[in-house]
């Protein structure tokens, strides 16, 4: 009996550890809101879980960057399943919008992210977000997203929005393509159509 029951405990105890690690791999956050961990490294495109959003509006390319800059995308984004609304946005570093300002956004739920841009031209805008503390971000190591603007004729404006996320764990990569199509689509072509409208009808 006693050579029989070791090798069950010694799976046991493997299975256990198995389990926390990922447990402690999926709730790593950082400890407060006021605590800005390094932004992680941006990774290959292979590594991200991807859903793009695009939306053609009539007007001038000149005319949609200054109605962007007094009318952000994230007034218009509007809370889903799992992803709450936003709070607050605190630019912590710069002037937002400018390649390497920082800011924090909070959430209703108590949860925040930080976020920081990396280019800023006429025609691509890219971000990283990280420190994703909301239930919904625990699997997730960050996001890699980018705004591509492109002039069609009839002065019209195609606007792309792609949003990367970078899973923490592989096996997170299933839930998290849930998480993409069931929530985060939804989320972002509603708040890139009402964002459009909007500028139409400014």
């Amino acid at each position: 009996m006693t050579q029989l029951s070791l090798p069950r405990i010694s799976l046991a105890a493997a299975i256990l550890g198995v389990g926390l690690i990922l447990s402690a791999a999926l709730t790593a956050q950082s400890a407060s809101a006021n605590d800005i961990s390094p932004p992680p490294r941006l990774a290959e495109p292979s590594r991200y879980l991807t859903n793009t959003e695009a939306v053609v509006v009539d007007g001038t390319l000149a005319q949609f960057r200054a109605f962007w800059a007094e009318n952000p995308v994230t007034d218009f984004l509007k809370p889903t399943g799992r992803i709450p609304r936003i709070a607050n946005v605190t630019v912590l570093e710069g002037v937002w919008g400018q390649p390497g300002s920082l800011r924090r956004v909070d959430f209703e739920d108590g949860g925040y992210t930080h976020e920081r841009v990396l280019t800023n031209s006429d025609t691509e805008f890219t971000y990283q977000i990280w420190d994703i503390s909301t239930a919904s971000g625990r699997a997730i190591n960050h996001i890699y997203g980018t705004f591509g603007f492109e002039e069609l004729e009839g002065s019209q404006i195609r606007i792309t929005w792609n949003y990367n996320i970078k899973p923490r764990i592989f096996l997170a990569r299933g839930p998290i393509r849930r998480y993409l199509e069931d929530d985060f689509a939804p989320f972002m072509e509603t708040g890139l159509s009402d964002w459009a409208a909007a500028f139409e009808v400014r």
